[in-house]
């Protein structure tokens, strides 16, 4: 709980020309005319509106202290941080030579009404390389590999497994050189003779090999029907190098045969394969909502220690620690890193710091010594030299935090790409920090000293740590059957009007380096993870009246965006500040805040069905739903029905 500062002078512009008005009484009795058309009153009120603006500064001056201790404790307003996107590029039709998507390559989306686009750059080099069958062998369980190199240039069918196919057969395909991180078009021409399989669910799994393991690659699109006919299969290979097998040098992948789970059918006999022809059609690298600036002179300096030039585009975002300059010299370039602090920097250190929110380079200031002396921290350019920065990113914000496949514009012209899409929903985005989140930060800093105790410092570290983190809940793992573990739970920052499941989840390098920062401040002997919660599916199905003259679908629309507001886990709940964890929903909740939507005249009838919010499957209608401890609810598929 932060102490009540109270204002230095409280009275408002009413309040002083009120005051004069009385004193004029005294002062002045012959004056009776107060009204507002008197030339005194007006003059009365331009000078009560110069001191409220006066008195309006006055009152200020605390947080201009607050700001300025905040400074000499070096703690500085984080700058945005980007939100990432795994986004997919398609070739036009297969190439015959490599093509190259650069890093730094610009997508974005879609451009709406008045709003610009969103601008997104490719983190690393993308290699679409151009790859063809190398060799494709077959392996029964327990058996040696058989090349089937032969059947192929015969054209005559072969067996993909067993003859009855077992658990840990495998089709294995050479390329003719690694292809990490692109899409491989398979196009198989099969007999359908795997018969007893389900074709949307076969008991198969694909592999490719990374230089040491053998790793899953992601399916995403089977026209065969698990080996069953003529079709294409399309596979992502994100890690992937060249190995020897079976005493053949390649790039290899291979389809397995798994158990079943349930009621999976199995393979009653092999599938019969004919012809096998593979091709790259795309490749999938990351993108970041940041623009990259090449190559900036940014001016001439002086000479003068502490000397401040001012970068032409700005915030920079976040995590730029290795940012480095380059200072003109009579001998060409020389080159200066980036530091947090000077305090550590002696004259001939080649250093500077940055303030990403106002885009300022500063060099190393001079101070005196006790006997006059100047102390240099951090040398200075000579007078005269140029500043050029190599490279910088700005961008960042909640904005760029969009939906699943809004990355579908391509911006940088590359003639071989035939569609961009963002295949997951972007996340990591987050606007830059306030004064009041800087302060709070700054408090828990002096309190907890970086380091994880209590419950309470696990929370406050992490949300501290990252500001794309808005929720955590920090549990003894104890109660779990872990002994000795921190459970923290953490929801992420979403955009406004962004409302879906997939933006929920936070990306693993998020909760990778969160990881990495409590492991540093926790104590010696305990273990930490950190993880999103658990979420449960509400679905609410309504039945209403709409007031006379309310249009039917308004209301219901009203009505819906009533209830997800309410049950949002970020901004829902009676507080506004997320639904608490394992606090039950009953009806009750409900009645309430439809009693407030426009329109609506009365509720006739509200029942509550849990889902599975990522099969969809509901359960029984009933009037109340439970969540365990460490769950939070998430509203869906609202079943909403306006009666006459």
């Amino acid at each position: 709980m932060n102490l009540p500062a109270p204002n230095l002078d409280d009275r408002s512009f009413q309040d002083l020309v009120d005051e004069v008005k009385r004193l004029i009484q005294l002062r002045c009795p012959e004056w009776t005319d107060n009204n507002v058309a008197d030339p005194g009153v007006t003059l009365i009120e331009s000078f009560a509106y110069m001191v409220d603006q006066l008195i309006y500064r006055l009152n200020r001056v605390p947080d201009l202290n607050y700001i300025k201790f905040l400074d000499l404790l070096g703690e500085q307003l984080r700058p945005p941080s980007a939100a990432i996107a795994p986004v997919k590029f398609s070739l036009s039709v297969p190439k015959a030579t490599n093509v190259l998507i650069p890093a730094g390559a610009l997508v974005s989306t879609e451009r709406r009404g008045q709003e610009p686009p969103i601008n997104f750059s490719t983190q690393a080099d993308l290699d679409l390389v151009t790859v063809s069958l190398q060799a494709i062998l077959t392996q029964a369980v327990g058996k040696e590999a058989f090349s089937q190199g032969e059947s192929l240039a015969e054209h005559s069918e072969f067996s993909c497994f067993s003859e009855v196919p077992q658990v840990g057969d495998a089709l294995y395909v050479g390329l003719t050189q690694a292809a990490p991180n692109c899409i491989i078009r398979l196009s198989v021409d099969c007999r359908i003779e795997g018969i007893g399989v389900d074709p949307l669910r076969p008991p198969l799994i694909a592999e490719g090999w990374d230089g040491q393991q053998w790793r899953q690659i992601k399916t995403l699109l089977d026209t065969t029907g698990g080996l069953n006919q003529r079709g294409t299969i399309e596979v992502y290979i994100e890690q992937h190098a060249l190995s020897s097998f079976s005493g053949i040098s390649a790039g290899w992948l291979r389809v397995r045969v798994t158990d079943t789970v349930g009621d999976q059918p199995r393979y009653t006999s092999s599938p019969q394969i004919k012809s096998v022809d593979l091709a790259t059609v795309g490749g999938i690298t990351s993108a970041a909502q940041c623009t990259p600036i090449t190559n900036e002179i940014v001016g001439t300096v002086s000479g003068t220690p502490g000397e401040i030039l001012q970068l032409n585009r700005f915030p920079l975002v976040s995590g730029q620690d290795l940012l480095t300059i380059e200072v003109s010299t009579p001998d060409g370039w020389t080159i200066w890193n980036r530091v947090d602090s000077f305090a550590e920097s002696g004259p001939t250190d080649l250093v500077f710091t940055v303030d990403d929110i106002k885009g300022q380079l500063r060099f190393g200031p001079m101070i005196r010594n006790a006997d006059g002396s100047p102390r240099y921290y951090g040398a200075t350019p000579m007078s005269g030299s140029t500043v050029r920065v190599p490279k910088y990113l700005v961008g960042g914000g909640t904005s760029g935090n969009v939906e699943r496949g809004a990355i579908s514009v391509m911006r940088t012209n590359i003639s071989s790409v035939s569609k961009v899409e963002s295949i997951e929903a972007a996340a990591g985005g987050v606007d830059p920090e306030s004064i009041e989140s800087l302060k709070e930060r700054a408090a828990l800093t002096v309190r907890s000293r970086n380091r994880a105790v209590t419950a309470l410092d696990f929370e406050q570290l992490v949300r501290a740590s990252s500001p794309g983190i808005v929720r955590t809940k920090c549990v003894d793992a104890t109660e779990l059957g872990k002994p000795g573990t921190v459970l923290v739970l953490v929801v992420p920052q979403v955009p406004d009007g962004v409302f879906s499941f997939e933006v929920l989840e936070p990306p693993i390098e998020m909760l990778n380096e969160l990881k990495e920062f409590l492991n540093l401040r926790r104590l010696i002997g305990t273990t930490v993870r950190i993880e999103p919660p658990k979420y449960l599916g509400v679905s609410v199905m309504v039945r209403l009246a709409a007031k006379e003259k309310s249009a039917a679908e308004r209301v219901t629309a009203d009505a819906n965006n009533a209830i997800m507001r309410f049950l949002h886990p970020i901004s829902g709940g009676y507080s506004g500040l997320g639904w608490p964890f394992g606090r039950a929903l009953v009806v009750g909740d409900i009645y309430g805040i439809l009693q407030n939507v426009p329109g609506v005249a009365y509720t006739d009838l509200i029942r509550l069905v849990a889902v599975d919010p990522v099969t969809g499957d509901r359960g029984e209608p009933g009037d109340r739903i439970q969540p365990e401890s460490l769950q939070l609810l998430y509203n869906m598929d609202n079943q909403i029905e306006v009666i006459e």
